[in-house]
């Protein structure tokens, strides 16, 4: 016996070589195996939980918005569209002279008052500036923006 086979507890087969193969090399088809029910898993479980996503994503898109309101936002909105289509006074104070006029009225009200001219706010219409014109600018700066595009120099220079 040598020094390395004292070391160990067990006994060390020595396997000969006509062999081919070690007996106790891994089953291969059995680590295949597992590899594909591994992957075939793994790919199940991603479509497992994106169908669940999008489950839970639809139903929250559906009772978020999708949904119907709840009755204090259906009131709520009863209330504004009654208060924009009707006539009432402003501060609810018939002494202040300030009437809620309904918005289509106002819509129609605005359309006559501008074709009559007569506008609330001044609408003045403001004048085009125009253009500054080559002459108007340096002849310097003109010649050497000139020379600088074509590749000559200026005759002055």
């Amino acid at each position: 016996m040598s020094h390395a086979d004292e070391v160990y507890e067990h006994e060390i087969k020595k396997h000969d070589p006509a062999e081919g193969f070690d007996p106790t090399e891994p089953n291969v088809p059995a680590v295949w195996g597992f590899t594909v029910a591994s992957f075939g898993l793994l790919i199940l479980m991603i479509v497992a939980i994106q169908v669940y996503f999008q489950e839970v994503f639809n139903q929250a898109v559906q009772e978020k918005v999708l949904g119907a309101p709840s009755e204090q936002l259906q009131g709520v909105r009863n209330r504004d569209a009654w208060n924009s289509g009707h006539y009432m006074y402003g501060d609810m104070d018939k002494k202040s002279g300030r009437v809620r006029v309904p918005v289509s009225k106002a819509m129609e009200m605005f359309a006559e008052e501008t074709k009559v001219g007569k506008l609330f706010y001044p609408a003045k219409a403001t004048p085009i500036k125009k253009e500054e014109t080559a002459a108007a600018t340096p002849a310097s700066a003109n010649t050497g923006s000139a020379a600088g595009k074509s590749g000559e120099k200026p005759a002055g220079k």
